[in-house]
């Protein structure tokens, strides 16, 4: 392979994967952040000193989150049922980012489809450091509410599933997780969803048939 084989061979890599290499790094601090905080506490992930190059992002990505989070449990408490009003704040931090991936996949939105995976993924990961801390609530709740308001003390108390609080968390991490790596490697998914499409004007171009 000559210098120029090369240099096109490198530029079609990095045309594809140039976002995933830019994730590398978000993934791994927000998987630290996260493991670190299920080990220890949800304090530790509240708390977490994101290294500068990453504060800006993470300071929208944490704070809108949070934002969908309160919306959620006032969208989903006008149904007037106790448990999905608490479990809306959840519900509406997961559903918006798969919601904008899925209409970003379906419009060929490649970029916008795999950053809104590395959402999700995050919001997966913030619920289970959540669910972690149903046992005992030493997450300040937003307007001073008491440890009662607690979603995931509340849910899990709701569904007999406290004693199986650590489990559950441990799962959402690894969804979390899973998806986190799905945004890695999304470009790959993209590419064999393309490789069955075929640019019929550049075809005809080609063959010398363009009007």
């Amino acid at each position: 392979m000559n210098r120029k084989e090369l240099g096109t061979k490198l530029w079609s890599v990095g045309k594809h994967w140039w976002f995933s290499i830019l994730l590398i790094y978000p993934i791994l601090i927000v998987t630290h952040q996260f493991w670190t905080a299920l080990f220890r506490n949800i304090l530790w992930a509240v708390n977490y000193d994101y290294p500068g190059i990453l504060f800006p992002l993470m300071f929208v990505i944490d704070n809108t989150t949070l934002i969908l989070h309160e919306g959620g449990h006032t969208i989903f408490g006008l149904f007037g049922w106790r448990f999905l009003g608490v479990a809306g704040g959840t519900l509406m931090q997961l559903l918006i980012p798969f919601a904008v991936f899925i209409s970003a996949w379906l419009k060929n939105q490649k970029i916008v489809a795999q950053f809104f995976l590395f959402w999700l993924g995050f919001s997966w990961m913030d619920t289970a450091a959540y669910c972690m801390d149903a046992r005992f609530q030493q997450l300040p709740l937003i307007g001073n509410l008491p440890k009662s308001a607690h979603d995931f003390t509340n849910l899990m108390n709701m569904t007999g599933l406290m004693d199986h609080y650590i489990f559950i968390a441990w799962t959402f991490f690894f969804i979390g997780f899973l998806i986190l790596i799905l945004s890695l490697f999304w470009p790959g998914f993209y590419q064999q969803k393309q490789s069955g499409y075929i640019d019929l004007e550049t075809e005809l171009e080609k063959a010398g048939l363009d009007a």
